[in-house]
Order: structure tokens, then C-alpha cells, then sequence
């Protein structure tokens, strides 16, 4: 006796909630035209009829289409190959023809491959069907069809209104008209026959906003570099590797310093769910509805110094593995050793591309590098250009790029386009009696510094005399001026009394020293006070350490096993860009050596019960610090690490990603991980060897 296997119509229910919003809908379904190699397809909307239509002038479907058309789950295409017409195929589950029921019950298609059909389902009926296999579709054979496909979709009362309020709004419909990197798609939009868009219609990137932009920023998978360009002119590079076969890389970025309201005049285009700005990702050319993996608003939770957020363009990905997949409604990666590669790589490079940025952004923002506005023609002796090079400030970071210009009363200083200007006073002496006098001419006012442009406090801190870090003021009759006439301010507020008060977070401020002399303009000089939490070593028996740190005042030595302690010397004699490789395939061992060594130390017998697998007896570890806070305050005390720095490092989460990486490290070398990983993993590696040696040697933390 034999049975079948028979499928339900609520199946079809069930797959068609897999798609939850309209943009992903109508990216499904226009993704079909462009398989299809499609020149144009028409995205219509009627209220008044209450139909929604699709129209293309593509290939068409014959029989042989139309039948898979309908096999749930069988495509004919394979995902990230190039089709027949050259386009990177985007359709591959078979579910593409479910988005329809997202906008209504009854769809009507009209196709013409070599011959006219027309046919159409009724949802209703479709899911009260108690075998979805023995349902019949009847095909109308129609030769004044044309050329391509037709989708006519009978509209709810719902989605006649949410489809008018969702095209009404200017950053939805233009990711419609964008949906694909393709000049040779185009894709239009038609609002009840009075709102006409093109995908032709497009704003080029580095037409937004040009009075506000701050970098332009590229980098790709052959060249292997950022290259940051402030008014079309390059002004930083920086290498940066791609270790990757599996898929290329292009990022094209555009940031911005806004004034007021500057933002509401961006391309809508770029604008987030929240209304914050973003760059697009393209995937195999397809827009990917994603705004996490490459998130402009990463450093807040990092470093806010280093924020460079107002920022759209594009990434754009390509790859043909079939390792790559996305959840139902393609908004997220599905989770595999590639696609964790991608989004780490991502990841890392937003990081350093705003690190950079933020760091010479106020040099292309001020533009203020001058000591002076003018000087007396006799101050310089020599027409050498670099002599005037000395007027620039010694912390101008692209002082070598200025390009000078000296004519007889002027010297034009150019940097990017733009430029400074310093007068020169021609002004000699006066002729005249026995007892001729001489005009004063002024020289620049100088403010000398006793320290560096840059300085590094620990937190807390003590209160600071500002006054303190300057040597001495002259002005323009190069006269000795009391410090206390400077005016003094931080991070641009006036600071009357010139004390900074104790700062308890790490964070930086920027003081400026400002003297303004009645015969010259003012004379700025400027100091960088990063407030950090202060770096100890985790040291052996026999040396201190350089990779391997924690937020303390003092270093702390450990003491155990002697292969540890080995491993760690070993480690810290390598220079880690010289040898990365051996060092990431090292760092795995701390953890494994750490572990080992609660196990034979045999005070906590019962610690590891319940597993056998390593990265759980990790995070065991982890687990039984973070549930005992009489143990972090014992560490804290032994460790001179304050309690809320130690208690932060204790998330099961992040140790999750580190040994995970870290394995990568073990197993693929430096082909998975960066340097910015491996600094990572040993501060996590110090922050748990930390945790064994005190759960081994402090006595007050023995729980046998």
C-alpha cells in the first residue's frame, strides 16, 4: 500500500508572509524583469481601478517558463551567474511570484516569449486548495500580447492606500527607481497617470550638496587603498588590504560637515527607515535592503571623537559563491564563514575610514593654519618660499601640500583649491630731520607653547591649569604679554578662568589660545588633550608585554603555567606587521592554555559539568565571574581595574565573536582576520587570562 505526499494551499500563505514590505515585494517582482533582460520595466499604480501593474519588455515566458513559474521552489536559474544577456542572475528559490500576493488576491499575467498567454489565480482559492498539485491554472493563448510581461494585480482597499502613501514619499520611491546598478535597466514609475519617475532621472553622487562636502572617499578590491579627496583634490591615502578571492569590493562615499539644516537638502535617496543618512549597498548589482552592516553611526558607541556619520554613496559587492544566501525577505545575510567575512570586512574598513576622517577633519573644515595675517616686508630675508613655509602652523597636518605663491605685497598659500592670504607690509623708514623716527612695523604675534600640540591624561584627572602648557605671549612690538590676557577656550566655549575641571570619562578636549593684538590680527595656537583610562601590561615572571594591555595603573604579572607564561614572551618579541600570520595563529592557545589550567589546577571541578566543547568552557568561565560580583570587586582590588571597566568586558556575547575569530585566526591565518582583529582578540585574551590567574591564585576566590 502506497501514499503521497500532498501539500496544502496555506503553504502558499505561509511562504507569501515571508515577504514583508512593499520595497521588497517589488524588488522581487522587478527582479524578474531583469532577468528576463529587460531593457525598461513600468511600475504602475491606478487608484482608481485599484490595480497595481508590472510591465516589461523582456524575454517573455513560454509553456516551459510558465510551468516553473509556478513549481514553488524550482527556478531554472542559478543565483550570481552571468545570464544570457550578460546580468548577474538575481532570482534562484522559485518563491519570486508569491510577492504579487503581497498587494492583492486576483494577478493576471500577459507574456509573450514566441507565442501570446495570458492566465491569472485567485489566492483565495489557491490556499483552499487541499492539494496545491492538483491545481489547475488555465492558459489563454492571446497573439496580441506583446512582446515581454504583464502582472496585473487587483488591489485590496489596504494596499490601494498604503501603496498611494508609501510612493508618496520620496526616499521609497526613489529606492524603487534605484533598485539596480544598471545603466542599462531602466526603471520607471507611474502615479495614476500624473506622477511619471525614471531610474534615468539620477542625482550624480558628488552633485549633493557641494558646498557641504567634506571628503570624498574611495576604495576598491585591486587598488587596496582609501584615498580620501577633499574638493576634487586627494588629500590622504591609506593602504589597506583585501585578502579576499571570494567576492570584489567598490566603495564610494561622500561625507559632509553640515550647517544648519544642510542634511534636508541630501538626495533623498540616501535616507534610512529613521531618517538618517546612509550609504546604499548593492549586492550582485541589486540594491540590499540593509542598514546595519555598513552603519555610518558605528564610532558613536566607540569613540565619539572619531565620528564621521553624515555620510551616503555606495558599496558595492560582487560574488558568484553559492556560499552566499539571504533570509526570506533579503534583508540579512544568512550566517556562514563568507558571509561573516564580508560584514567583519565592512565593519573594519567604516572603522578606519572614519578614524582617519574624523582625525584631519577639522584641518579641511577651519582652514585656519596661519600664525599671521600680515607681516612687515624686512621679516623675511630671504625669497625662499620655504621661509614663508614657517608661517604655518607646526600641527597643520597638510602643511607640506601647500603650495605658496609670493608677490610684492602678498603671499597666496594653496591647499586644495582653496586659498589663504598674507599681506606684506612694504612700509620703510620716513625720511626727514636729524631726529627721524622710525614707524613701528609690526611682526606677528607669537603665543610659544611648553609641550607638544597633543597630550594624553589618564582619568580621572586632576584639575588643569591651561595657562600651564604656555611658555610665553609676545605681540606685535614683540613685547613680553601676561599669560592671563589669553583668552581661552575649549572645545569652542570660553573658559574664563583658564581651569579645566577634573574629567572622569575618557573623551578629548580642544583648547584654543587666543591673543588679539591692536595692530595685527589675532594669533591662535591650539592643544589636543585626549583624557584616556590609563594601559598596564600583563607581564610574566620575566618581561612585560606590549600586545597584551588592561585599563590599569600598574601592570599586573601572572603566574599560571609555564607554557603560558612562554607563549606570551614569545608573542610580545614579534613586531605584529611583520608577523601577523604567526601571531593570529597563536592567539588561540591563550585561551585554550588558560582553560587547561583551571582544569589542572582541580579547584573548580564542577566549572566544566556540563560541556565538553572548548568555546562553552570559554564562556563558562565568563558566566561564573559575571554571576559572582564579590569576585569582580576581589579582581577589581587585586587588579587596580575599576569595577564598571571590568563588569563591561563581561558580555558572553562579544567573548562568542572573539574565540570565534580567534579559531579563524587558529585555522586561516591572517586570509579571515586583520590586525584590528588580533589587537581584539588579545585584549579579550588579556582580560581572560586576568580572570583564570586570580580564580587560581587569590585565595578569596576559591570555590571548590
Amino acid at each position: 500500500m502506497n501514499t503521497k505526499i500532498r501539500v496544502g494551499g496555506n503553504i502558499i500563505s505561509e511562504l507569501s508572509e515571508k515577504i514583508p514590505t512593499n520595497i521588497i515585494a517589488l524588488n522581487e517582482l522587478i527582479k524578474n524583469s531583469y532577468d528576463a533582460g529587460a531593457s525598461s520595466v513600468t511600475v504602475e499604480l491606478d487608484t482608481s481601478r485599484k490595480l497595481l501593474i508590472i510591465r516589461d519588455d523582456g524575454s517573455g515566458m513560454g509553456q516551459k517558463d510558465i510551468d516553473t513559474l509556478f513549481h514553488i521552489s524550482k527556478s531554472n536559474k542559478v543565483h550570481g551567474k552571468k545570464n544570457e544577456y550578460g546580468r548577474i542572475t538575481q532570482g534562484s528559490k522559485g518563491l519570486g511570484f508569491l510577492s504579487v500576493f503581497k498587494f492583492g488576491k486576483i494577478v493576471e499575467w500577459k507574456t509573450n516569449s514566441n507565442k501570446g498567454f495570458k492566465f491569472s489565480v485567485d489566492y483565495d482559492k489557491l490556499i483552499a486548495a487541499n492539494d496545491i498539485s492538483q491545481f489547475e491554472i488555465e492558459l489563454s493563448e492571446d497573439d496580441t500580447i506583446p512582446h515581454g510581461t504583464e502582472i496585473i494585480i487587483k488591489l485590496d482597499k489596504y494596499n490601494v492606500q498604503s501603496l498611494k502613501e508609501y510612493f508618496s514619499i520620496e526616499k521609497n520611491y526613489k529606492k524603487i527607481l534605484n533598485s539596480f546598478d544598471d545603466d542599462s535597466f531602466i526603471i520607471e514609475l507611474v502615479i495614476n497617470n500624473d506622477d511619471m519617475y525614471s531610474s534615468k532621472d539620477k542625482t550624480p553622487l558628488l552633485d549633493n550638496e557641494k558646498e557641504q562636502q567634506l571628503y570624498h572617499i574611495t576604495y576598491n578590491n585591486k587598488s587596496q587603498e582609501i584615498v580620501f579627496k577633499h574638493n576634487g583634490y586627494i588629500a590622504i591615502k591609506k593602504n589597506y588590504p583585501f585578502p579576499f578571492t571570494q567576492f570584489s569590493l567598490d566603495v564610494e562615499l561622500l561625507t559632509f560637515q553640515f550647517k544648519s539644516h544642510g542634511k534636508e537638502k541630501v538626495d533623498k535617496l540616501f535616507f534610512n527607515p529613521i531618517d538618517d543618512l546612509t550609504p546604499l549597498i548593492y549586492f550582485n548589482s541589486n540594491l540590499f535592503n540593509n542598514y546595519s552592516i555598513f552603519d555610518p553611526n558605528i564610532m558613536r558607541n566607540i569613540k565619539t571623537g572619531q565620528v564621521l556619520n553624515q555620510m551616503i554613496g555606495f558599496i558595492k559587492i560582487i560574488s558568484k559563491n553559492p556560499a552566499i544566501d539571504f533570509n526570506s525577505d533579503r534583508s540579512q545575510f544568512l550566517q556562514n564563514q563568507l558571509t561573516d567575512s564580508i560584514k567583519d570586512f565592512l565593519y573594519e574598513i567604516n572603522k578606519t575610514i572614519q578614524e582617519i576622517g574624523s582625525a584631519y577633519k577639522k584641518y579641511t573644515v577651519d582652514f585656519d593654519f596661519l600664525t599671521t595675517k600680515e607681516i612687515s616686508a624686512n621679516y623675511i630675508e630671504s625669497d625662499d618660499h620655504e621661509e614663508y613655509r614657517k608661517l604655518i602652523k607646526d600641527d597643520f597636518a597638510f602643511k607640506d601640500k601647500i603650495k605658496i605663491n609670493v608677490q610684492q605685497d602678498k603671499v597666496i598659500y594653496s591647499l586644495f583649491g582653496r586659498t589663504a592670504t598674507l599681506k606684506i607690509n612694504n612700509d620703510e623708514y620716513h625720511s626727514g630731520s636729524d631726529d627721524q623716527e622710525t614707524k613701528n612695523i609690526p611682526v606677528p604675534v607669537r603665543i610659544v607653547l611648553n609641550c607638544n600640540n597633543e597630550q594624553e591624561v589618564a582619568v580621572p584627572s586632576k584639575q588643569i591649569d591651561l595657562r600651564g602648557y604656555v611658555d610665553s605671549v609676545y605681540n606685535s612690538s614683540g613685547e613680553f604679554v601676561d599669560k592671563d590676557e589669553l583668552l581661552i577656550k575649549v572645545n569652542n566655549k570660553k573658559r574664563a578662568t583658564g581651569i579645566l575641571e577634573s574629567i572622569v570619562k575618557p573623551c578629548e578636549k580642544i583648547v584654543d589660545y587666543i591673543y588679539s593684538d591692536s595692530k595685527t590680527n589675532a594669533a591662535i595656537e591650539k592643544i589636543k588633550i585626549s583624557f584616556v583610562k590609563p594601559t598596564a601590561y600583563i607581564t610574566t615572571k620575566k618581561s612585560s608585554g606590549s600586545l597584551f594591555t588592561i585599563p590599569s595603573k600598574k601592570d599586573y604579572p601572572i603566574n599560571i603555567s609555564q607554557y603560558l607564561d612562554k607563549l606570551i614572551n614569545q608573542i610580545n618579541s614579534l613586531e605584529i606587521k611583520k608577523f601577523m600570520e604567526m601571531v593570529s595563529c597563536s592567539l588561540r592557545s591563550l585561551f585554550e592554555l588558560s582553560v587547561d589550567s583551571i582544569i589542572k589546577s582541580g579547584k573548580y571541578p564542577v566549572l566544566f559539568n556540563n560541556t565538553n566543547d572548548f568555546d562553552e568552557k570559554v564562556l563558562a568561565v565568563i558566566n561564573f565571574i559575571k554571576s559572582k560580583k564579590e569576585y569582580i570587586s576581589a579582581i577589581s582590588t587585586s587588579t587596580k581595574i575599576d569595577y564598571k571597566s571590568l563588569n563591561n568586558i563581561l558580555f558572553v556575547d562579544d567573548f562568542k565573536k572573539i574565540i570565534k575569530k580567534s579559531h579563524l585566526g587558529s585555522h586561516k591565518s591572517t586570509m579571515y582576520i586583520t590586525e584590528t582583529d588580533i589587537r581584539d582578540i588579545s585584549r579579550y585574551a588579556s582580560f581572560f587570562i586576568i580572570f583564570v590567574n586570580e580564580m587560581i591564585n587569590n585565595p578569596a576566590l576559591y570555590n571548590g
